[in-house]
């Protein structure tokens, strides 16, 4: 087992943060550590440990972790068998912690920092939509080429995001702040998400479609649901050919959501674009055909990390374990009655 002395306190309950070494880089930063000290007693483990599973054996007296991406299972250690009662998550999705099963029997609570990376995927959701609309790429290509600056002015003008109807295929975490970041501009919005009523759409100021209408009226939809097995394959070919010429669909989700081979069979046929941060196969092969598409704008996964989202992630961890050992409400609990429709 790796402690680090020079970062641990001697008072307080102790915590053991599981994340291999590069996660914990990241998210761990000297300020976060910090912030734990104040109120608990650090334990950070070996990568060799927790690959080994060795650090198991040093967490009778723990029970409230840290996890991250990349952190291991821990369906045998916790409550009611083991003795981790609380698992504060720095990062989104819990599915990989196999802590399901025991969140919904109310063995164990759960928070996670899901809110912390939404906030950079709805930035990252509106940049590409911006980028876009404004022809950004092309502009900037088309200057380092032979077409003239006229020609550039007259023939490269770019659309208005006040003039259009953007479509969102749920109304999540990141949904919402997508929305909220789209008001601003004026433009027309439309939702689809079955879990949203008549009354709460009003609310929001949104329009309420089917699937089948949002991509027919809809120039530009961005993708935000949850892929749950009702959700798995839900986008099909018939939507997005139904989507008129130029437009353009953003995934920032999930690639689960569209039915398997359906987008690059859309996107070969050349009449609409496509911004897509997740892929069926991560890292994406160099040979895949989307890289070759002029019609794609691709990204490495990458929309809800930045910088400063890695801070945030890391103190939202800390604080939720601070508010479950001083008995306070967490603000980002997962509450057992929805843990079967974790994504």
């Amino acid at each position: 087992m790796e402690i680090q002395p020079s970062q641990i306190q001697t008072h307080g309950p102790k915590v053991a943060v599981l994340m291999p070494a590069e996660v914990r880089s990241r998210i761990f930063t000297q300020q976060v550590e910090t912030a734990l000290s104040a109120f608990a007693e650090p334990v950070f483990v070996s990568d060799e440990d927790l690959r080994s599973g060795a650090f198991a054996d040093a967490l009778p007296d723990v029970n409230a972790v840290i996890t991250g991406w990349l952190s291991p299972k821990l369906s045998h250690l916790v409550a009611p068998t083991g003795g981790i009662s609380f698992v504060s998550h720095a990062a989104g999705s819990v599915k990989l912690l196999a802590v399901e099963d025991a969140l919904c029997a109310g063995h164990i609570r759960v928070s996670h920092s899901a809110p912390e990376i939404a906030l950079a995927v709805a930035e990252f959701t509106l940049t590409q939509i911006l980028a876009h609309l404004r022809l950004h790429r092309e502009q900037d290509a088309a200057l380092r080429g032979p077409m003239s600056w006229q020609d550039m002015r007259k023939g490269q003008l770019g659309q208005l995001l006040a003039a259009q109807n953007v479509g969102l295929v749920g109304l999540g975490y990141v949904g919402r702040l997508v929305l909220d970041r789209l008001r601003p501009f004026g433009c027309t919005v439309s939702v689809y998400d079955p879990f949203i009523s008549p009354e709460q759409a009003e609310q929001l100021g949104v329009t309420l479609l089917d699937l089948e209408t949002l991509f027919t009226r809809c120039p530009v939809v961005s993708l935000h649901a949850a892929n749950l097995p009702a959700t798995e394959g839900m986008i099909k070919r018939s939507h997005l050919e139904s989507m008129a010429p130029g437009s353009l669909l953003v995934n920032t989700a999930r690639a689960g959501l569209l039915e398997p081979g359906a987008l690059v069979q859309v996107l070969q046929q050349g009449q609409i674009f496509a911004a897509i941060d997740t892929f069926d196969i991560e890292p994406l092969p160099v040979d895949d055909p989307l890289r070759q598409m002029p019609n794609v704008y691709l990204s490495p996964h990458c929309a809800g990390h930045t910088r400063e989202s890695y801070i945030r992630q890391g103190l939202s961890a800390v604080e939720e374990v601070r508010r479950f050992f001083a008995g306070e409400t967490l603000k980002q609990e997962i509450h057992r009655e929805k843990a079967a429709m974790l994504a």
